[in-house]
């Protein structure tokens, strides 16, 4: 079983350090037979942190990436691995570190679970250094957020996987191709996608840990968020119901106000009473379920949940205002293959 990692980086030099100081220990030797940095960067400083690396017994290869976006780099590294014999290959980003004896435990477990074709780990989080960062943290968490509550912390295997932080067999990418470099965004989903409907399976185990950075401000955050929603608008049905949410609840309230409006012009008072009705109750429903999360947050989590409703509320705006985006005004043009 040879298992590689490929790190897709732009320009930190900082964070890629702390990951390759992270996984090039004696627990992972032996486990981990390549690792594949491709930079998007001309940054000399990422040259020398690989090279820094270079000399402790694992074979580090620094690959450049002209187009800069991250399906991009994850399909050179990719072909790169595969060309080296890799049976399974990791992805992890550079605002990341994972468990001890990460690649040690995912070798045992591919070995064990032959039958699942993407192996995720359990998901955590760098400690956050203020009340935003927790905030913040506390939506990647939420069910009205990224929902990374199901693989945090987990004590058993569950279905699924974990976007930014997955491993992916060889015959996954022989059977449906690479990541489609259309997709700037959700790149993650839509492989997955393509990977259940050609019978693979995904789950997440606990013995395995990614610890995620997530953005450290609400204007990343936010520019971040109406990206996922912009792509959502590329491939809809490669995304889950909950990814389709914002687009869906926003589009709602501005058919219902275009139907009250169009009948209050005619004059038709009861239909648009109905109507206005319908749009008040949805809207009564929505902050009510956005108060009762951030209740159960802050029973857990203390005084960071009450930045939970203007997050919740200004995120699913964002990502709803990326998939008017996507939907009416297209994206840049790029390549469709993933081959």
């Amino acid at each position: 079983m040879k298992i590689f990692l490929v790190i897709p980086v732009y320009e930190d030099p900082r964070s890629l350090e702390t990951l390759l100081d992270n996984v090039t220990t004696d627990e992972n030797r032996g486990y981990l037979n390549g690792i594949v940095v491709v930079t998007g960067s001309e940054n000399k400083e990422i040259e020398w942190v690989v090279g820094k690396f270079s000399n402790n017994g694992f074979e580090i290869t620094l690959l450049h990436n002209p187009n800069r976006y991250t399906p991009h780099a994850l399909n050179i590294g990719i072909k790169y691995a595969l060309a080296q014999g890799a049976d399974l290959i990791q992805m992890l980003g550079a605002h990341s570190v994972v468990s001890d004896g990460y690649f040690r435990d995912l070798h045992r477990i591919a070995e064990t679970e032959k039958d699942v074709g993407i192996i995720s780990p359990s998901y955590d989080f760098f400690p956050p250094q203020n009340l935003i960062e927790q905030a913040i943290m506390l939506f990647h968490l939420s069910r009205l957020g990224r929902n990374w509550g199901r693989i945090y912390h987990i004590d058993k295997p569950v279905p699924g996987f974990g976007a930014g932080g997955c491993s992916i067999r060889r015959e996954v990418f022989e059977k449906i191709g690479l990541y489609d470099l259309k997709f700037i965004r959700n790149q993650d989903n839509e492989l997955y996608h393509r990977a259940v409907k050609a019978g693979f399976k995904g789950y997440s185990y606990p013995e395995i840990v990614y610890i995620y950075r997530p953005r450290g401000s609400i204007n990343q955050l936010k520019k971040q968020n109406f990206n996922f929603g912009k792509y959502f608008a590329l491939s809809p049905f490669s995304h889950s119901l909950k990814q389709a949410g914002p687009f869906l609840f926003y589009t709602f309230m501005l058919l219902l106000l275009l139907v009250t409006g169009t009948l209050s012009y005619f004059e038709a008072y009861k239909p648009a009473i109905v109507t206005i009705g319908i749009f008040m109750a949805t809207l009564g429903i929505y902050l009510g379920a956005v108060m009762f999360e951030t209740f159960r947050k802050f029973l857990s989590y203390g005084k960071a949940a009450l930045f939970l409703p203007a997050i919740f509320i200004m995120i699913h705006f964002y990502y709803a205002m990326g998939s008017f985006s996507g939907f009416l005004f297209g994206f840049p043009k790029g390549e469709s293959s993933n081959k």
